[in-house]
């Protein structure tokens, strides 16, 4: 079972992943790394208006069709075509803008690690030097990219699955009304009942699905370990080519590298096992988040207290509402790979500060020149 993760863990977590990422966005060029996060939030609030404009949409659709007023379907063939427009429009903007501000924050991310590698002969120093931190280039060339792309993906789908929220959540509280329940012989007038039942849905998935999760995180950086050791272990064969031909060792090293292939198995075998059984609990917890909103109001419309169009609005700001406190659940295995990746470039880091820079080489005496002093003196 993996390790329960702590409040103060999480947080120290958080300020070593500052400490190695955080200078991106307070460095020489923060007034436009701001300006493009500050873009991509904006953007965000844009994508999660298209949902709630083709909530109203769907509403009054379907009270066209239940009155058969055909009269309204060229209107809202139009409405639907203008939100088509907007949403490109936003898509498009937003792609761009997420793209250009994740790979400025790799490329500053991979300068720092490569200035802190190869200098001061730390790049000599390092393979003897205590800690987690082998096969640097990969760390430098994989794990720094999905550090600092995920960082952006994650915090861009929390937003905007916050933002889902507070949207749906308004209008599941306007369509719930207040309901009478009877308790004791007592009927008590309980508002927002779909929004409750929303939250009640959502945290009883969320809870199951992290028991069901919970040992992907190790799963995965044990993956990427060992994935990491494959890839070193190929580049120690190109590197020394010459050496194995000239002592026949080709099959000591056939034999190494299928040993670190059958670790790459290993790993692959058990991330796809926790992978599994993430994947079946969510394609069950997404069929039953469709269905159980209809189940609920089913009953309403059926009595004449709603419309076919309302009816069909509260089960999509249902699902919608539902869908954003999920996002625990949909990212999950993308968590874990971040994490897992953050792990190994601090570890990779940390090493690097513990070692202790060679001296630098002292410049030349005066007179002594390259060409073997026989450099004229000027008279």
């Amino acid at each position: 079972m993996a390790k329960r993760i702590s409040p103060k863990t999480a947080s120290g977590f958080a300020r070593r992943f500052a400490g190695l990422a955080g200078g991106y966005w307070s460095g020489q060029d923060r007034w436009s790394v701001r300006l493009l996060a500050a873009a991509l939030l904006v953007l965000t609030v844009a994508q999660v208006s298209v949902p709630v404009m083709m909530n109203l949409w769907s509403q009054r659709l379907f009270d066209a069709l239940e009155q058969r007023a055909m009269d309204r379907l060229p209107v809202l063939a139009a409405a639907a075509g203008g939100i088509l427009l907007y949403n490109i429009a936003v898509t498009v903007a937003h792609l761009w803008v997420k793209r250009r501000l994740q790979f400025g924050w790799r490329a500053w991310l991979t300068r720092r690690l490569v200035g802190a590698w190869v200098s001061d002969g730390r790049e000599l120093a390092l393979p003897s030097h205590p800690g987690d931190h082998d096969n640097p280039d990969g760390r430098i060339a994989e794990d720094a990219r999905v550090v600092t792309e995920l960082a952006i993906d994650l915090g861009h789908s929390l937003t905007y699955c916050l933002l889902l929220l507070v949207s749906f959540a308004s209008i599941l509280w306007q369509l719930s009304g207040v309901v009478p329940v009877t308790l004791g012989g007592v009927s008590v007038p309980v508002p927002g009942h779909l929004l409750l039942l929303a939250l009640a849905f959502a945290a009883a998935g969320t809870a199951a699905a992290i028991a069901v999760a919970r040992p992907l995180v190790r799963a995965a950086k044990r993956r990427q370990g060992l994935e990491a050791d494959f890839r070193f272990g190929l580049a120690r064969v190109r590197e020394n080519a010459p050496v194995i031909a000239r002592q026949r060792a080709e099959a000591v090293e056939r034999g190494r590298m299928a040993l670190l292939f059958g670790g790459v198995r290993r790993g692959w075998d058990r991330q796809t096992g926790a992978l599994v059984r993430v994947m079946a609990f969510g394609a069950s917890y997404s069929v039953l988040s469709a269905v159980f909103p209809i189940l609920v109001v089913a009953p309403r419309y059926a009595a004449g207290a709603i419309t076919l169009g309302v009816m069909m609005q509260t089960a999509q700001a249902f699902q919608q509402a539902v869908a954003a406190l999920s996002w625990p659940i949909d990212n999950l295995a993308t968590v874990a790979q971040w994490t897992a990746s953050i792990e190994r470039v601090l570890g990779l880091k940390e090493a690097l500060d513990g070692i202790t820079p060679l001296p630098p080489i002292k410049a030349p005496a005066p007179g002594f020149l390259s060409d073997g002093g026989n450099t004229a003196r000027k008279r």
